[in-house]
């Protein structure tokens, strides 16, 4: 992530901010030129508050003020179906999901990936959710309802907003015996699913995919079943990144998505802060450099995700990265890098304004 500065004094401005700390100006952020600045100049461009941040203050975009406009920025756009927004729990815990949502988006927007589709394939959605817990605190939903899942389908994101909730989201990642659960991190592992359906499936590319990942037509079902009732096998970390990725193709992909994009935007956040390991500048891969080999980039990750370690624990907490990356686990995230190359040097253009046509069609 980046930082910015104020266009009317110059301050330092980060991305969640919605008002300059040193002039008092209202600020947001300008998704089709990725930075931040004042509401008068965004006024001036054509541009306005998001609906969502006059409405219900949980976004800091700006979006066109065209009269035949939705009135959502880009990110709020893409939302299919929220929650009840009159409910406070659920309003609180859709802001929170948003804020890690926005995040996701400019990242995808400064690498250049499409997020309208391709082809026949669909435009990305998201169905925000949330299921009794946020009324009640339970770690389960009731056993007469029907589980809200994440997951993807056909450029359709589904989240169950409830795991905004720290105390119930870290309840959940006991329980299933994880190393790391947050919002950001559920979001950066389906948006890997949509680029799989966008850049993969159906493509020359997805010989190469079942080379390094394996063949996606196995059974889904059945290898769900088996890695929740016999767990992973004992030498999985030599090949994957993380447990969950062992248990099918489509899953090792995602979780090496979700890796690959925190690993570039936690990169750019050490260069942006002028982070120097060993006496030496950490070098950020964005905007994405492909004369740069990803071995190098990942020879800046590996000190770092020590020091990162280290910082965490020296505050008591957990491992910050709690992964390790092998021969094999790199040459995934260099596909996934190659991929990434192959979808923005090809021509795709990034919307800056467009919109999936109908947003928030449907509140839950």
């Amino acid at each position: 992530m980046l930082t910015f500065s104020c266009d009317s004094c110059r301050a330092t401005l980060y991305f969640e901010n919605d008002r300059c700390l040193a002039c008092g100006r209202k600020v947001g952020f300008r998704s089709d030129e990725l930075t931040m600045c004042t509401t008068d100049s965004a006024v001036s461009a054509g541009l306005q508050p998001c609906r969502n941040w006059i409405e219900y203050a949980a976004c800091n975009w700006f979006a066109p003020a065209r009269t035949d406009a939705s009135g959502y920025c880009v990110a709020c756009a893409l939302n299919e179906v929220v929650p009840d927004l009159t409910d406070a729990a659920r309003r609180a815990l859709w802001s929170d999901t948003e804020r890690a949502k926005r995040r996701l988006i400019f990242t995808l927007l400064e690498i250049g990936l499409p997020l309208l589709g391709l082809g026949d394939k669909q435009p990305l959605r998201f169905r925000l959710l949330a299921d009794e817990r946020a009324d009640t605190g339970a770690v389960d939903p009731p056993p007469e309802k029907e589980p809200i899942y994440i997951g993807h389908d056909n450029g359709r994101l589904t989240l169950n907003v409830v795991e905004a909730d720290d105390v119930l989201r870290e309840a959940i990642r006991k329980r299933l015996n994880e190393q790391y659960r947050t919002m950001l991190g559920h979001l950066r592992h389906e948006i890997g699913h949509y680029y799989w359906y966008l850049l993969v499936d159906g493509l020359p590319i997805r010989q190469q995919f079942r080379e390094l990942f394996g063949d996606e037509r196995a059974n889904y079902v059945a290898a769900l079943k088996h890695h929740y009732e016999t767990g992973p096998a004992p030498d999985w970390q030599q090949t994957f990144v993380s447990a969950y990725a062992s248990m099918h193709p489509w899953e090792d992909f995602s979780e090496t998505w979700a890796h690959y994009i925190h690993i570039v935007d936690t990169l750019e956040t050490a260069s942006t802060s002028a982070l120097a390991l060993g006496g030496r500048p950490v070098s950020s891969p964005l905007p994405l450099d492909y004369a740069r080999p990803f071995s190098s980039v990942l020879a800046d990750w590996t000190p770092l995700t020590v020091c990162l370690n280290q910082l965490t624990r020296s505050m008591g907490m957990r491992d910050a990265y709690p992964f390790a990356i092998t021969e094999r686990v790199a040459a995934k995230l260099t596909f996934v890098h190659d991929l990434c190359r192959d979808a923005t040097v090809g021509g795709v253009q990034r919307p800056a304004t467009a919109t999936t046509g109908a947003p928030f069609t449907t509140r839950q």
